[in-house]
């Protein structure tokens, strides 16, 4: 999975909120998870992410990230990803997030498989919602009419 590299289905972040060029706690980080988790969420399809993989697809590992948190382990980590979605995103949400663990290497990675949303995921952003989409390998934040025809296409209402 991590050879195929990134793509529509297939996001890489190296870590949760520990920033390695810092080498400190970093909250932006965590922002950036979650804006590509809403991206998936807003997909027709869902997607994969990976924490604890560099970009270039290098294991970085979440040994960093566990010792930011109370519970230094795999059980703290989920709990951590969990409530960021809650608080984030919406606590309905995470029902939509599976969470599994791998050991590569001696290096633990989360995976996250992302179901599509049953309803648009918007972020607060200071004073302001964004509405995220995943286009190609990226996620791209929508303007108000751009997001407006994509939630008429995404979630059509049945009658």
């Amino acid at each position: 999975m991590i050879r195929q590299g990134e793509g529509p289905y297939l996001e890489f972040k190296s870590s949760l909120r520990w920033d390695m060029a810092e080498s400190r706690i970093n909250r932006a980080l965590e922002a950036v998870i979650m804006k590509t988790l809403a991206g998936f969420l807003n997909s027709h399809v869902g997607g994969t992410l990976l924490i604890g993989v560099a970009d270039n697809g290098e294991l970085i590992g979440l040994e960093k990230d566990y010792q930011t948190l109370k519970k230094p382990d795999q059980d703290g980590f989920e709990q951590a990803v969990m409530t960021s979605i809650s608080s984030n995103l919406g606590a309905d949400l995470c029902s939509f997030v599976h969470v599994l663990f791998h050991v590569i290497d001696d290096k633990h990675v989360c995976r996250l498989i992302v179901s599509p949303a049953n309803r648009p995921v918007f972020i607060d952003q200071g004073n302001s919602q964004k509405f995220y989409v995943r286009t190609g390998g990226a996620t791209r934040d929508l303007n108000i009419k751009e997001a407006l025809d994509f939630i008429a296409g995404r979630w059509k209402r049945h009658k």
